[in-house]
């Protein structure tokens, strides 16, 4: 009998495996989407506005992602036992990568509950995890981020189970936008065989 942490296991394996799949096949799927978006998959994030847990106004692709290796995942501070076990996983790969971060490496935690999660309660929730630097939570209007988590291949084929923010899985999405590297890899990885990842795709040779 498989046990229910193993079955989590797989079902996130395969989640990842899919959300990669989706972001490949979204931006290369047809000429059409190569026309329209480009030749980076980062050309097709929306550029929209969000604020950070700061209270800042900022651009997502322009001021976040442009000319950086960006690590991004989903998240939201009512989400029960999930959420804060990822942000543990994800201040630990913060302590990893060190001095890198803000400088050329930003954490980005996107909110996917933007109406409940306001600038100062995402600051709070950030000062849980000990206010780490290069670590950005931003929220924004629904419709601004469910787009976004769209763009980036985080979501379920299945409007019922899409439309649930329990499901989302512990993954996070990597992209280097100089290189043009993007991958998805589960936060269940040890921290420093995640922090090689991120640091082989952060290259810009």
């Amino acid at each position: 009998m498989i046990s229910n942490r193993s079955r989590r296991g797989v079902l996130l394996a395969l989640f990842c495996l899919g959300a990669a799949a989706s972001i490949a096949l979204s931006q290369f799927g047809s000429r059409d989407n190569q026309h329209r978006w480009g030749h980076k998959p980062s050309d097709r994030l929306s550029n929209i506005l969000v604020r950070t847990q700061l209270g800042n106004a900022v651009h997502f692709y322009d001021d976040l992602v442009k000319d950086r290796t960006v690590i991004i995942n989903l998240m939201y501070t009512g989400c029960g036992e999930t959420c804060p076990a990822n942000s543990a996983e994800l201040a630990k790969l913060n302590d990893t990568l060190g001095s890198r971060m803000g400088r050329d490496i930003l954490m980005i935690s996107l909110s996917i509950d933007p109406i409940a999660d306001t600038p100062s309660r995402l600051k709070q929730y950030w000062e849980s995890f000990g206010a780490k630097p290069g670590w950005l939570f931003l929220t924004g209007s629904p419709a601004d981020i469910d787009q976004l988590r769209h763009e980036l291949g985080a979501y379920d084929v299945d409007p019922e189970i899409d439309a649930d923010p329990t499901q989302h899985a512990g993954f996070v999405t990597v992209g280097n936008d100089r290189t043009d590297r993007w991958t998805s890899l589960p936060l269940l990885m040890h921290t420093p065989q995640l922090a090689g990842a991120i640091m082989r795709i952060s290259r810009n040779d």
